[in-house]
């Protein structure tokens, strides 16, 4: 409190409530459900809904058990994946991440100072296996849909990209600059990649196993090593300068 003097001492506060509301629970019927999408039935409704909170309940190992799944396919894939794939991913992953970098408030000669074609190269190789192992990821779950006729309804994907683009325009940030088009690609590929897990999962025995990993420290460590070595070759050309810098003018003295 402001006021020192009344600190643990009773008060007694006199409040005038100005309005009060109570949430009514409405009854799911087939009209209601209408409401809520065109051809929606209270069943359909009912289900969805019982699917949401399943979901919710299991969204604290989701991640974990979708990591799990996805490393299991890639183990199954037997595919030469082409270098220039590589080269690409990595080259995306890169800008993304120098682009983060200067997000977080990192100047843009620091920046530059890290953008160089050997730390590119040393990224590339410590990525490449992420790539490689997402790569035969997409591959085996796209086959899987196809046997499966796995498909996200068109709903689902446009209920999707009004949520991005309500969340972008509440940051106040873009979405990118991915087209209409692109965008609804991507995420009918990600609610793809989800619906094809939650199908693996059914049919899966997992057993749940809680492992204190810590935090990662990938990507700091990484950078970290990239600007020493960053530092260290802009030291070696300035000594360089330097020296032949002080050899032309010894060279000056002597004539």
């Amino acid at each position: 409190m402001k006021n020192k003097d009344l600190a643990g001492k009773d008060a007694i506060f006199d409040v005038t409530i100005l309005s009060a509301s109570k949430r009514i629970l409405p009854e799911i019927t087939d009209e209601f459900a209408q409401q809520v999408r065109d051809g929606l039935t209270a069943e359909l409704l009912r289900d969805e809904l019982r699917k949401a909170v399943d979901s919710q309940d299991a969204m604290e190992y989701m991640g974990a058990r979708n990591e799990a799944l996805g490393k299991a396919l890639s183990e199954c894939m037997d595919v030469d994946v082409p270098d220039t794939l590589v080269t690409n991913q990595a080259r995306e992953k890169y800008a993304m991440m120098m682009t983060e970098m200067r997000d977080s408030g990192m100047a843009d000669e620091e920046i530059k100072k890290l953008i160089s074609p050997e730390n590119f190269v040393k990224y590339k190789e410590i990525e490449k296996p992420d790539i490689i192992r997402d790569f035969k990821i997409s591959m085996a779950v796209d086959e899987i849909a196809r046997l499966e006729n796995i498909q996200v309804p068109a709903y689902q994907i446009d209920e999707q990209i009004q949520s991005l683009k309500d969340q972008a325009a509440k940051e106040g940030t873009e979405t990118g600059d991915m087209d209409d088009e692109q965008m609804r690609r991507k995420v009918e590929s990600t609610l793809e990649r989800r619906a094809v897990y939650d199908f693996l999962a059914e049919g899966a025995n997992l057993d749940v196993e809680y492992v204190d990993e810590g935090e990662e420290q990938f990507d700091e460590a990484l950078m970290e090593k990239l600007a020493a070595e960053s530092l260290a070759r802009e030291e070696e050309a300035e000594k360089a300068a330097g020296e032949e810098e002080q050899g032309e003018q010894d060279v000056t003295n002597v004539g």
